[in-house]
């Protein structure tokens, strides 16, 4: 930091030689002041500031990223602590990097969706592996992909799809109640009543990895939309 012995500071103007700027702190103006929080030193520019009013192509590409062998664009700014990457815009709080390039590259997110990754790469900005979706899109992609156990593949299940689907059958047929079929199948009445009434297990183990036919058919019809933005190393500027 620098030396104020000797210096008089109370004209309240920076002590580095000829900056006229006013005074911040320690003596220095505030871009001084910085230099030497952010570099160390004042005489060393620190990276370079976005400019003010930049368009979100122009942050995102000034943050920048990396391809990686899949073809996603790992985010290389800041990581919030979900892992998602996150870009300042000059608000209050910082934007969902995959947000950010989904307005900037492709278009306006719809009300109430969400930017949904096909590539599961958090971190990746690139247009391609992007689409909007709602919560239930988000969630059924999540088990398709197996990144969200269902059924038998829950840590926690007790019974096996085939035992749902007696129990389920015996109930309709009558003559059996839930008390005793949770005695025999060994879990309490409420998750009986749960499974009967659909609200547990409403779906069979998901083993597949591929998506529903509509999702698939959306997901190639985005991508050839998208082909016209592809460039080498970025998408095309809009």
């Amino acid at each position: 930091m620098a030396d104020l012995e000797g210096v008089d500071v109370t004209d309240r103007t920076c002590i580095i030689d000829g900056c006229e700027r006013g005074f911040y702190a320690r003596g220095w103006c505030k871009m001084h002041y910085l230099r030497a929080w952010l570099a160390g030193s004042h005489t060393e520019r620190p990276r370079e500031l976005v400019a003010q009013g930049a368009s979100l192509d122009e942050r995102l590409r000034h943050i920048g990223w990396t391809t990686t062998p899949a073809g996603c664009w790992e985010w290389a700014g800041s990581l919030n602590g979900g892992g998602y990457g996150q870009l300042a815009v000059g608000t209050d709080r910082p934007m969902i990097a995959s947000r950010a390039a989904h307005v900037a590259w492709i278009g306006p997110i719809p009300d109430g969706q969400f930017v949904c990754h096909r590539c599961d790469n958090r971190r990746c900005i690139n247009p391609a592996h992007l689409y909007a979706g709602t919560v239930q899109d988000n969630v059924g992609d999540a088990v398709a992909r197996e990144r969200v156990a269902n059924g038998e593949r829950h840590g926690a299940h007790r019974l096996t799809d085939a035992q749902i689907a007696e129990l389920r059958a015996r109930y309709a047929a009558g003559g059996v109640t839930q008390r005793r079929l949770a005695a025999e199948y060994g879990i309490c009445q409420q998750q009986v009543s749960l499974v009967i009434r659909r609200k547990r297990r409403r779906d069979a183990t998901y083993r597949g990895h591929l998506l529903p036919d509509a999702q698939v058919a959306a997901a190639m019809a985005t991508d050839a939309a998208l082909e016209r933005l592809a460039i080498e190393g970025g998408p095309a500027v809009l």
